[in-house]
């Protein structure tokens, strides 16, 4: 009886704590993309008669993927499509009667109703999406643009994108990769990843040493970012916004002093 009772509790504590296991993996947060997958069809339909066309074109994104956020961004998407079938059934009426009523036979007509779609920002969990559109059916030239934005992580549609701080602004003009312009041995690798500095030796994937920024200054020819060296010390580059592919070694954390300037230091983005 012991041994029946004790094997029940032992069930019991495994049932639970499985129990409480996936519990724990269903309220994890979901962590939305900063940036979306796409792509863009054209769909189009012509009917000619003679010399004469009328043409439809629309240009339909699309995300990829099959999360509920990506699904519902979408449905919105062919939302702006099946606005445009109104113009394609007015377009093709026109054409038909022009040829009904011998118009086509007279003239040369090209005629159109097109909507071109081109991505115009993706990151930091949003996308944009600008339409323009253009309609010719015999008469007044017409043309339109407009701008659908979504934010990632739930699929809502919104008027304006985040706003960025004047700091994210300079540090994701030096984001990425630079190499030093001189110094023994040659082409030191230097990393930028927000406010983190990372250096490396040439030809090496190992980090040599790795330091902050830890103030970035706006000043009247672009940025300079101040790193702490310690001790009361302190280094910096500047990026003059005439030249951003060079950030110049200078100043002993200030951003006009031309005290401390190293050529050597300096850095640019290519060997």
């Amino acid at each position: 009886m012991k041994s029946w009772r004790k094997n029940l509790c032992k069930f019991a504590i495994m049932f639970f704590s499985l129990f409480m296991f996936i519990g724990v993996l269903d309220t994890q947060p979901v962590h939305a993309s900063t940036k979306a997958s796409y792509t863009i069809k054209t769909i189009q339909e012509k009917k000619t008669y003679k010399k004469s066309s009328a043409a439809y074109l629309f240009q339909l994104p699309q995300l990829k993927g099959s999360s509920t956020a990506v699904k519902k961004i979408n449905k919105s998407l062919k939302s702006e499509y099946q606005k445009s079938l109104t113009d394609k059934k007015r377009l093709f009426e026109y054409f038909n009667d022009f040829k009904r009523n011998g118009a086509l036979d007279k003239n040369n007509w090209k005629l159109f109703s097109t909507t071109h779609c081109k991505e115009t920002y993706n990151k930091n969990g949003y996308i944009r999406f600008v339409f323009t559109s253009s309609w010719y059916a015999g008469g007044v030239h017409n043309s339109d643009t407009h701008t659908v934005i979504y934010r990632l992580k739930d699929g809502v549609k919104t008027n304006k994108l985040p706003s960025v701080s004047e700091e994210t602004k300079a540090l994701n003009l030096i984001k990425g990769t630079w190499y030093t312009e001189g110094g023994l041995p040659y082409h030191f690798k230097v990393v930028f990843s927000g406010k983190t500095v990372k250096d490396y030796l040439p030809n090496s994937s190992k980090v040599y040493s790795q330091r902050t920024i830890d103030k970035v200054i706006k000043t009247n020819y672009g940025y300079y970012f101040r790193i702490y060296l310690g001790k009361g010390y302190y280094g910096g580059y500047r990026l003059d916004l005439k030249n951003k592919n060079t950030l110049v070694c200078i100043g002993h954390g200030d951003p006009y002093s031309s005290s401390g300037y190293s050529a050597t230091d300096s850095l640019v983005r290519k060997k």
